[in-house]
């Protein structure tokens, strides 16, 4: 290896190692603000972990000696000491951590952060290099049929989509992502981070292809060309679906569209022509769009990165169209070729989502794959991490000042930051509204007194005394005096209705001083008072009434002197009773009493 070719590769390791940086970001910007910082740390921790297991297992089993072209049996634990074998490794390694990256984004916002380095550790070590060892190692079963994938449309992209798909159908949805035949939109915390992560993999797109020469060599420049052309007419691709849809140019399908063209060409991009990259690139991204429809939409599966279409099925497209555009550089026919190369991606997707559902489906068994319910509402960044950003702090608390109503609490005011100032707006708003909720509560008092107790002779009314009554307070165990003014016709005509009315006041006086507080005492109407005692005792009710009506014949009243009352009782009898029944019980005895000479209890 000539220092040229040994500075290419490790600057295309540099590039390639940017990738998790995009990814992060892209990542990053589309999943919920709550979830942001343990996505974040989800690419960040399968870096560490996957190129730790890549070094101690998984180099080994994909670049090894070949046991019967399945999977390698050296170079584990490499020491170091061959430094271009180091140079391979470091630019491999990177590969191996962006094919767990893409698994990330499919199972984003509801698996365990444990369970994910678990899932990281599998892929690194077993999944990714194994069939890595099929199609790249030059005694691999599938490299020596002829299958062409030359920077790993199938080996990176796909195996990382079918891992991903495998998770997503194990894990499920996310809450609230299809409801009543409905898929919400979730939107992302960040369209800028999306657009930069765009960029930044953009970027290092170019090390991923023309870094898997190998060598500084005058094809790069055929490599790096179709890798640009095939990424803009996947951008071209998703303009065209959201300008056909009279739709606004969408931020997601856009950024997304020109990373298809970047996986799709990924296969292919040292045979083709500037002329099929643009077909490739075009295609992969329409590829990606519909697929992704029919997953969400017809199969009702929650990928919230679109990873299974970008990565999954435009790696696939783009594995197949090497055969379709291109002889095959060991000389197979048409037909033989395009039947490898659909073999090799026939066998990416059972390999790896075979060995993908097995290891979910583990985890699930030992409850150790998706977290609770309400740690997935709080968000990830609190449950797996006890981190949060200010403003999903500041906005939870309004959340739960909206929800209990509590107009005392207060949100904390962060000094000079602007998540601070709105704090503070919010916290003067709710002095106003705590001003106002007083102001209101006084009020209803005095509509509510005004409403439900009569102005008179300050008890209950009619209206009051009903709604009182609505919610049974007493149950079935309850008896109904009616209180008759004897001739009080006489009393307005001869004193006037200004004294009349200082008579009803004084006799609703009278009773209010005799009866408890748990009695229902109100108005009826006119001169008519009723009372509802707490027992079907008729004999107890009976005597209370005639306690009243001797006090109020004691009772000297304003200007007329001696006033006289006649009582109708009643008690619930039957279960079949109702409150109506009771009532007119008691005002037909009063009407007997009234009959009998006035000034008399008489019970019904």
């Amino acid at each position: 290896m000539g220092s040229l070719d040994l500075m290419w590769i490790l600057l295309s390791a540099f590039l390639v190692f940017l990738m998790q940086f995009g990814f992060s970001l892209i990542e990053t910007g589309t999943v919920r603000t709550k979830n942001t910082i343990n996505v974040a740390m989800k690419n960040l921790i399968d870096t560490v972990f996957g190129i730790m297991f890549f070094w101690l297992v998984g180099f080994g089993f994909m670049f090894g000696d070949s046991l019967s072209g399945l999977f390698g049996t050296s170079n584990f634990i490499i020491d170091g000491k061959n430094l271009e074998q180091n140079a391979i490794f470091f630019f491999q390694a990177m590969f191996a951590a962006t094919a767990i990256t893409i698994v990330s984004g499919a199972v984003a916002e509801r698996i365990k952060f444990n369970a994910y380095i678990i899932v990281a550790i599998f892929v690194a070590a077993i999944i990714y290099p194994i069939f890595g060892h099929w199609a790249w190692n030059q005694n691999g079963w599938l490299y020596e049929l002829g299958f062409v994938d030359f920077a790993g449309s199938t080996v990176v992209h796909s195996v990382g989509a079918w891992i991903g798909l495998a998770g997503t159908i194990v894990l499920g949805p996310r809450l609230g992502k299809f409801r009543k035949g409905k898929i919400k939109y979730f939107a992302p915390s960040n369209h800028n981070f999306i657009v930069f992560g765009v960029f930044i993999l953009f970027l290092a797109w170019f090390g991923f292809n023309a870094g898997s020469l190998l060598k500084f060599d005058a094809q790069i420049t055929l490599i790096l060309l179709n890798t640009l052309i095939s990424a803009i007419f996947g951008g071209f691709a998703a303009w065209i679906l959201t300008f056909a849809n009279h739709e606004k140019t969408k931020i997601e399908l856009f950024s997304f569209g020109i990373i298809a063209g970047l996986v799709g060409i990924t296969a292919g991009c040292h045979l083709f022509t500037i002329y099929q990259a643009a077909v490739v690139g075009f295609i992969s991204a329409m590829i990606m769009h519909f697929s992704n429809e029919f997953i969400s939409k017809k199969l009702k599966i929650d990928d919230p990165l679109n990873v299974i279409g970008i990565h999954g099925f435009a790696g696939a497209w783009g594995t197949l169209a090497i055969a379709l555009f291109t002889a095959s550089p060991i000389g197979l026919s048409f037909v033989e070729f395009f039947i490898v190369q659909t073999l090799g991606i026939f066998t990416a997707f059972v390999f790896s989502f075979t060995l993908g559902i097995i290891l979910f489906l583990i985890l699930y068994r030992y409850k150790f794959l998706r977290v609770k319910k309400r740690s997935e509402v709080l968000g990830l960044n609190t449950s797996e991490h006890n981190a949060k950003l200010p403003w999903v702090e500041t906005i939870e608390s309004i959340v739960t000042i909206m929800k209990t109503g509590n107009l005392n609490k207060k949100i904390y005011e962060e000094r000079d930051t602007e998540v601070g100032i709105v704090a503070r707006f919010f916290n003067y708003l709710l002095e106003m509204l705590k001003e106002k909720n007083e102001t209101l509560k006084k009020s209803n008092k005095s509509l509510h007194k005004k409403a439900y107790f009569d102005s008179l002779t300050k008890v209950l009314n009619r209206r009051g005394f009903l709604e009182k009554m609505k919610y049974r307070p007493y149950g079935d165990e309850y008896s109904v005096i009616i209180a008759d003014i004897d001739k009080f016709k006489n009393i307005n005509d001869t004193y006037g209705h200004d004294i009349g009315d200082i008579i009803l006041s004084e006799f609703a006086e009278v009773i209010g001083n005799k009866i408890r507080l748990d009695d229902i005492f109100a108005r009826w109407g006119g001169e008519e008072f009723v009372l509802v005692i707490n027992t079907t005792n008729l004999n107890a009710v009976q005597n209370i009434a005639d306690k009243i009506r001797a006090d109020i014949e004691k009772v000297k009243f304003t200007k007329v002197g001696k006033v006289t009352a006649s009582f109708g009782v009643s008690s619930f009898k039957a279960s079949n009773n109702s409150f109506d029944d009771v009532f007119k019980n008691a005002d037909e005895a009063l009407y007997q009493a009234k009959k009998l000479g006035r000034n008399r209890v008489y019970c019904y």
